[in-house]
């Protein structure tokens, strides 16, 4: 699998690509520090698989870039990873054709388990929504929290004052509000959504 990881801040490419190698060994990341190195990448005999870029570089103009970059290239999955926190973008990202948006802000756990899922390909985009419609109680979302730590339930248990079982029904309940299969998609669909 081919990576291009496209962001004008070297520490952050650098470790972005430490942690894709580290989740799949066998990948061949590469990088590019703006959207004309973006293209001739893409443009390039090796065909990429993966395309996790910034909004802000040299050349960009955001999600009209992006839109761009899409419709010249159809057949390469692009996911956005920005430090841009609007509650609008993960929106505006998959209008512009992405797979999804991912705010640098994000607990490295979340980018973790973001990465890994578009990694073996478990990544599900969220429906588009003009408004988020997710109603969580405030204990559900001292829940969510949790999980987006890569906490297991007896631990969120401890940590809230509940017992075992009072959390996996609030989890139940958190996968069921967020539309999602299992504890890694709430979490990524939570930081879709601004929830965490």
């Amino acid at each position: 699998m081919r990576i291009l990881v496209a962001d004008d801040h070297p520490l952050y490419r650098d470790a972005i690509s430490r942690l894709l190698l580290e989740l799949d060994p066998d990948a061949e990341v590469a990088s590019a520090e703006s959207l004309e190195a973006v293209r001739a990448a893409l443009a390039s005999d090796s065909p990429t698989d993966l395309l996790l870029i910034d909004l802000r570089m040299p050349g960009s103009e955001g999600f009209p870039s992006i839109a761009a970059l899409h419709r010249d290239h159809p057949g390469v999955p692009i996911f956005v990873v920005s430090g841009s926190d609007s509650p609008l973008d993960p929106t505006r990202a998959r209008s512009a054709g992405a797979l999804g948006f991912l705010s640098k802000s994000a607990t490295p756990e979340t980018m973790r388990l973001t990465l890994a899922a578009l990694l073996d390909g478990s990544w599900e985009p969220l429906a588009l929504q003009t408004e988020p419609s997710i109603r969580l109680t405030p204990r559900q979302l001292d829940v969510l929290q949790g999980m987006a730590a890569g906490q297991p339930n007896k631990r969120i248990a401890l940590n809230l004052g509940l017992v075992e079982g009072t959390v996996k029904l609030h989890v139940a309940a958190v996968l069921d509000a967020l539309g999602a299969a299992n504890r890694t998609q709430a979490v990524i669909r939570a930081q879709e959504l601004g929830l965490i």
